[in-house]
């Protein structure tokens, strides 16, 4: 199946008309990843770093269970997976490939959980958070399971990128309609106001879409203007 297959048929299983708040659509994704690929468990966690970090949405029985751990502890794979924009996948936390943590493996396999997959949700260089996964027993992700969880990240992902504003807006599902065209632009774009300012692509991005919200234009049209150097950020 292709990619822009596989998206289809995931948007259209978590959209509705009416979809028109990115949390929903994230709580959607989040409750089909568990129900469709045998989870107990899928956060979406958006951060800046160990120190920064916040769930918008989860679905399953260890939802927050394991993200609630890496954030206490400061170590396990979502926080691998967003520093180096990289899944990481792990099918038995009993295993030796999960001793680089070891705090967090002893206190999620105590918790219940024996795998966790952690998927990037990647911005031009660098993140803005992971989608995880986790399972109560061990066992590596179908091919299928896993294609499928990489499109899901994109589109949780592209969710958060073009969050609208202002009631009588687009929703949701329409600005996704137009997301693999808009988005390396808006991918491009926060990674050279990071690089002006110095900042996190986190940052970078917050910054991108209160002048979006200030400006009331897309973000799409700002982050042109910043490709095309017509607008910097550090002025």
């Amino acid at each position: 199946m292709r990619e822009d297959e596989r998206r289809a048929r995931i948007m259209a299983a978590v959209t509705e008309p009416d979809t028109a708040e990115p949390g929903e659509l994230a709580r959607r994704l989040c409750r089909y990843a568990v129900d469709e690929m045998a989870l107990s468990g899928c956060a979406l966690v958006l951060m800046s770093g160990a120190e920064s970090a916040g769930v918008l949405a989860g679905a399953g029985r260890h939802a927050s269970t394991v993200t609630g751990l890496q954030m206490e502890l400061g170590e396990g794979p979502c926080l691998q997976a967003h520093a180096s924009g990289i899944p990481v996948l792990l099918p038995d936390l009993a295993a030796e490939s999960a001793n680089r943590w070891p705090a967090f493996a002893a206190a999620a396999l105590a918790a219940g959980v024996h795998a966790e997959f952690s998927l990037p949700l990647t911005v031009g260089p660098g993140g803005i958070g992971t989608l995880d996964l986790c399972r109560d027993r061990p066992g590596m992700l179908s091919e299928e399971h896993l294609a499928d969880a990489l499109v899901a990240a994109d589109i949780a992902r592209d969710a958060v990128l073009y969050q609208p504003y202002g009631a009588g807006g687009p929703g949701v599902a329409e600005l996704l309609d137009t997301a693999g065209t808009d988005r390396l632009v808006i991918h491009q774009a926060t990674g050279m106001i990071a690089a002006q300012l110095d900042d996190t692509i986190a940052n970078a991005l917050a910054r991108l879409r209160a002048a979006a919200f200030a400006s009331e234009r897309s973000m799409y049209d700002i982050a042109q203007d910043v490709v095309q150097r017509r607008v910097r950020f550090d002025d």
